[in-house]
């Protein structure tokens, strides 16, 4: 394919999947649109004839990888025959040593977000349909007697906090504690809120 034939195909999500990509790795402040466009062995011109702007390529980027990150979740939840099973799997996945949001790239984001009004938005808006997400769990296994919870939406608010705080934990102090201490953790925190047995929730084989 030449250089030529390859600027014409190239599509928003590849842009978007390069730039979280360099994110994760190098971080936002780091990050020019020289960088994307490189890696994608095009020209800077292109980037922002999709994007406009850092700012606006950034904003786009993170919504784009809450939205694969929700498709995925909602995948694996399908599969589960139950509240407990779905509240399980969705718990191995987002967890701090699960593979939820490439931590790294929400981190960074978080942090971001102190400072560029734009991306606190999108954060806060990718953040309340997570929550969202775990609430209509819960509230299922509140239906089926599998759970017993008076505040679903409270009980989902708070273990997306106490888990996203030890997402923290786990990566800017990497190897203070082990994997197997924090899925325990996540376990006894999810269990007390929706009223099972931890070892309910262990992670399904695989995740």
């Amino acid at each position: 394919m030449t250089r030529s034939r390859k600027d014409a195909s190239l599509r928003r999500e590849e842009i978007l999947r390069a730039t979280t990509a360099l994110i994760e790795k190098e971080g936002i402040q780091a990050l020019r649109i020289s960088d994307v466009a490189q890696s994608l062995q095009v020209s800077p011109a292109l980037v922002v004839y999709h994007f406009r702007t850092k700012e606006e390529l950034i904003a786009e980027a993170f919504t784009w990888a809450a939205q694969r990150d929700l498709d995925r979740l909602e995948k694996l939840t399908a599969a589960a025959p139950s509240a407990v099973g779905r509240l399980g799997t969705a718990l191995a996945w987002y967890a701090p040593t699960g593979q939820a949001k490439g931590w790294k790239l929400w981190i960074e984001g978080w942090a971001a977000a102190l400072r560029e009004p734009t991306l606190r938005q999108v954060g806060r808006e990718v953040d309340l349909r997570w929550k969202e997400s775990l609430t209509a769990v819960i509230q299922d296994g509140v239906g089926t007697g599998e759970f017993t919870c008076a505040d679903a939406r409270g009980a989902a608010w708070r273990i997306t906090a106490v888990l996203d705080g030890l997402a923290v934990q786990a990566l800017v102090h990497q190897g203070v504690q082990s994997r197997e201490r924090m899925d325990e953790w996540a376990r006894q925190i999810v269990g007390r809120e929706v009223g099972v047995d931890p070892a309910v929730l262990e992670r399904p084989a695989g995740a």
